[in-house]
């Protein structure tokens, strides 16, 4: 067969799949993975990968639409790869996702209960990091260009994330060109300003800013004044800035060495599960759900769904800074919180006692580690792993173990699939429910309730 590569053919859009691609279908009946397309729709598209079984390509030109597509309400949608589904309505963003978990879930061979959808479509992310870079001899910021993680596109606002975001993005880049500052450059390894995360706590009115640079800014003697007068610029409607200096060659943003320039280095959010007000610590290191409006949707379901009685022991396992724990723990007669993080440990101990919770012991280790060696009984397992989902040692430690409930809170349906199937010969998969904590985007959290046969 004749290699298709880097030329550009006619396909058929079928089906969005997970994560968020669109499978289309070739003249030689060939499937074709490539992104932006909707169901039905018709297009010619570069192949830019030619396999036996599959071909991969980008869209040159859609030469028939959907009547589901609109205009996306962001003018950088398909250059940022923050978004993925701008182009249709959310009613239909909801439909495509419940259709590609059922796909992928199929052979577990539960229904899935329909998809609960997020309280906000915009404005609803709580955490944003944006990077520094060079635009045409100036400092711009913005985030990674789409299916890049060397180039970026320039930022004003992200209709995802609050407007405090924007106005913060626009003070900064304002402040860093007159006076003259610098990017980093990733290649180089020269320049100043790295990245600005910000973290907003929605539901409790306060926010913080984070503004990681290089170690040094050799060009000028006083560092200390150009960070301080950054911050002068910023204090008005920030509750803590911290300034991070981060010497690591790595894009990634590093919180090791963090300073106050004002306010404090942390922000407190606040859930309402089952009734309740929760205050959760938040720095500049701490993991917390970008989403708190479907936090709240997320947590409040996964309570309801185990419905633990107050005897019960409940096992936390990647418990994080400990906000599952801390919001289940007056409904049971203990919890046992295990995460791999010290410094989330801390978190979630910091936060126990802002809510004056006493029945939760917090261990540092990993999952795998901890069930190596585990000595305390308990009832109810809480499972809530990365997208890698669960490892060997877990598999096996519940199987040995059988609790009589465990509820699976995954962020990857393919690997939630791959882990029910290990577990359902000894588990009755009873319930499992799509939420949306992130419109615009193909990401999808499920909530899954197992129970002993």
């Amino acid at each position: 067969m004749v290699s298709l590569k880097n030329q550009t053919i006619p396909v058929d859009a079928e089906k969005i799949v997970f994560p968020g691609r669109s499978l289309c279908r070739c003249e030689d009946g060939i499937a074709l993975f490539t992104e932006g397309l909707l169901a039905g729709e018709k297009a010619k598209v570069l192949v830019i990968k030619d396999k036996k079984s599959f071909r991969e390509g980008i869209v040159k030109e859609i030469t028939k639409s959907s009547d589901e597509r609109i205009e996306p309400a962001c003018p950088l949608f398909g250059k940022c790869g923050g978004c993925s589904f701008q182009n249709t309505s959310y009613a239909n963003q909801a439909k495509l996702k419940y259709e590609y978990v059922s796909e992928v879930l199929q052979n577990v061979g539960t229904p899935i209960k329909p998809l609960l959808e997020s309280p906000q479509i915009w404005r609803y992310r709580n955490k944003m990091e944006f990077s520094f870079f060079e635009n045409e001899g100036k400092v711009d910021i913005g985030l990674h260009r789409k299916g890049s993680f060397d180039r970026y596109v320039s930022i004003n606002d992200c209709l995802i994330s609050g407007e405090l975001f924007s106005k913060a993005v626009n003070a900064v880049r304002d402040y860093a060109n007159q006076k003259g500052l610098s990017a980093y450059n990733n290649k180089t390894h020269e320049g100043f300003l790295r990245h600005l995360v910000l973290r907003q706590a929605q539901n409790n009115n306060q926010f913080l800013i984070n503004i990681s640079t290089a170690p040094s800014l050799p060009a000028y003697d006083d560092v200390e004044g150009i960070m301080n007068g950054l911050a002068d610029c910023l204090k008005g409607f920030a509750d803590g800035i911290c300034w991070t200096k981060n010497g690591k060659k790595g894009d990634a943003v590093s919180n090791d060495d963090i300073s106050i320039l004002y306010g404090k280095d942390e922000i407190r959010e606040k859930l309402n599960i089952d009734g309740k007000d929760y205050f959760f610590k938040i720095s500049p290191a701490s993991f917390f759900q970008t989403n708190s409006k479907g936090t709240e949707l997320l947590y409040n379901s996964a309570l309801t769904l185990l419905s633990p009685k107050q005897s019960d022991v409940l096992l936390d396992l990647y418990c994080g800074t400990g906000t599952i724990s801390i919001s289940m723990s007056p409904k049971v007669k203990k919890v046992i919180g295990v995460e791999i993080s010290h410094q989330a440990v801390d978190d979630a101990n910091g936060n126990a006692a802002i809510n004056s919770i006493s029945n939760i012991d917090f261990v540092s280790a990993s999952a795998q580690d901890w069930v190596k060696g585990f000595k305390e009984k308990f009832d109810d397992v809480v499972l809530d792993p990365p997208r890698a989902g669960l490892t060997n040692e877990v598999i096996r430690f519940l199987l040995t173990t059988l609790p009589a409930q465990i509820l699976y809170i995954s962020c990857n349906p393919s690997t939630l699939s791959r882990d029910l199937i290990l577990l359902k010969d000894s588990y009755e998969i009873e319930t499992i429910i799509p939420i949306d904590m992130f419109p615009q985007t193909y990401h999808i959290e499920t909530i899954t309730l197992l129970k002993i046969r």
